[in-house]
């Protein structure tokens, strides 16, 4: 074929790879903007409540679209219905393009509305106005992505994803610098202006392969023997169908840090003597800081998440369920290891990143060491939707992050104005755990199987606790030797590192198979004589 398949691990690791050299890239512009004096904390509450609202818009037009194209895409595959899948790819782009450019109209004429009605925070219009256009573009692309998924080829999905970021990088960087000397608020929106240019650019990366492959898909397409006549309004109807329960969940995340936004800078003012400037301050640790660490273990994991929809969905096909649940565990597994070590990591080390990330603006250490306690949730959560979502059970992680929405805005506003800013990090535990339980829940009773406890929590939280204590004292040894902060936070970090692994291998967390998925996996296997 002219889309080449990839193997369920190799699209992991391939989406995993493109997802921390992305993390990276946004690391690198976020830091320089928070270390710019007259940028900040501040900025970052701008750039955050207007990333935000566009986020929550962008889930409501969009972000169910990969995942179901990719599922509907694939189910037509396995049967070798060729022409069906690409059917379905011509309809959505119609469909959902048409969706998103009405919301990218909605928002850039409504962001007076919403910055002062909604978020009472007027200076956030000018981001949301920059960043409009760029649901058009994230639509388009969403839908090509979709079709490559489907197909079980993930490779130009992600190099559109890392040429988005690269783009998104410099341009941030550069239209911040040009606008040093204006408000905060006007160097937020040519902060965000980068990404409109940058979801732009991997559009039309996407454009161009496709174009690039058409020959070959349509002679492939052609080729296909097996095929079932379906009309554009049927298809439609089926891809909103399956796209509002997927969406939903999106939807309802993206609502929660809509909540964040609407509540924190608002109930923070009633807290205390803060006013608006230093409430914005505080929001800006939790969206310019906290969330940026944290999204790095969150966004690796994603590859479980896209990677498992179509694999599962393809497994139910061919009635191999054994398959579908044996894949799940292995997911749950590595994405356990995944959490766990950063989120003690983060505990130990949360003020020496801060000294090292935010030299100029270092306050806020304790949230983070507060916040970092959701990861576990977060992540497996992101595996279990992808687990879900493949078993057909497309709504249960919407309703799921519904019930911890509706908690975390409760406690929000009870809490915030007795509290102060402890109270959203808090919530944003409670909020992820809820989710947590009720989708684990709900996908161990449909596949009438139980979680593998031990070896999805508790040997990876001993294993973590134990690397926790070593990365504490390997701290404390680096600096008492005076290597200073950067050097004794690297030090410890890569002592951690080692010490997991050796435990993880210690504990068998993974068997020999599992071990082999990996890569390298084999060498590591001779290695341990297993």
């Amino acid at each position: 074929m002219a889309i080449k398949k990839q193997s369920f691990m190799k699209g992991v690791f391939v989406i995993m790879g493109s997802q921390i050299l992305i993390k990276i890239l946004g690391f690198v512009y976020r830091i320089i903007q928070t270390n710019i004096p007259q940028f900040s904390d501040v900025g970052n509450s701008y750039y955050g409540s207007g990333y935000t609202v566009y986020t929550f818009i962008l889930a409501i037009a969009t972000m169910g679209i990969p995942n179901t194209i990719s599922k509907l895409v694939s189910e037509k595959m396995t049967i070798g219905d060729k022409r069906g899948a690409h059917k379905i790819f011509k309809t959505a782009f119609l469909v959902f393009v048409s969706i998103a450019t009405c919301f990218a109209l909605t928002l850039f004429f409504g962001s007076g509305f919403i910055s002062t009605k909604i978020l009472n925070n007027p200076g956030v219009k000018y981001t949301l106005m920059a960043l409009s256009p760029a649901i058009i573009f994230v639509s388009m692309s969403a839908v090509l992505r979709g079709y490559f998924i489907g197909m079980e080829n993930v490779s130009e999905y992600s190099k559109a994803q890392i040429i988005e970021q690269v783009i998104n990088c410099v341009f941030s960087v550069i239209f911040v610098f040009m606008l040093v000397g204006h408000s905060p608020e006007i160097m937020a929106a040519g902060s965000t202006l980068a990404t409109t240019v940058a979801t732009s650019s991997a559009f039309f990366y996407l454009v161009r392969y496709y174009r690039k492959n058409r020959k070959e898909i349509w002679e492939d397409i052609n080729g296909s023997k097996t095929f079932a006549t379906e009309s554009r309004k049927k298809i439609a109807k089926k891809l909103i169908s399956y796209a509002i329960p997927i969406s939903f969940g999106s939807v309802v995340s993206a609502l929660a840090g809509l909540i964040d936004v609407v509540t924190v800078v608002n109930c923070l003012q009633k807290y205390k003597d803060y006013d608006l400037v230093m409430a914005n301050a505080k929001y800006g640790i939790l969206s310019g800081k906290v969330d940026i660490l944290l999204a790095v273990p969150l966004s690796i994991n994603v590859a479980f998440s896209v990677a498992l929809v179509p694999f599962i969905s393809s497994a139910i096909a061919r009635h191999r369920k054994d398959e579908a649940i044996k894949k799940i565990n292995y997911s749950l597994k590595i994405s356990s290891l995944i959490a766990l070590p950063c989120t003690l990591g983060l505990f130990v080390l949360a003020t020496p990143i801060f000294k090292m990330l935010f030299p100029n603006a270092p306050e806020g250490a304790y949230l983070l060491q507060i916040e970092c306690w959701l990861l576990f949730f977060s992540v497996v959560s992101q595996t279990i939707t992808g687990a879900l979502q493949g078993i057909g059970k497309l709504a249960v992680p919407g309703f799921a992050l519904l019930a911890g929405t509706v908690i975390k805005y409760l406690l929000n506003v009870i809490f915030i104005p007795m509290f102060g800013e402890v109270v959203p990090a808090i919530t944003s535990i409670i909020y992820s755990a809820t989710a947590f339980f009720i989708s684990s829940t709900v996908l161990f009773r449909a596949l009438k199987e139980k979680m593998p406890v031990k070896d999805v929590v508790i040997k990876p939280l001993i294993a973590s606790i134990i690397m926790g204590v070593t990365v504490f004292f390997s701290y404390k040894l680096l600096i008492m030797i005076h290597l200073g902060n950067a050097l004794s936070t690297i030090g410890s970090i890569g002592v951690g590192v080692v010490v997991y692994a050796i435990l993880v291998m210690l504990f068998r967390v993974l068997n020999k198979e599992e071990i082999q998925q990996l890569p390298y996996g084999n060498k590591i296997c001779k290695l341990l004589k297993i």
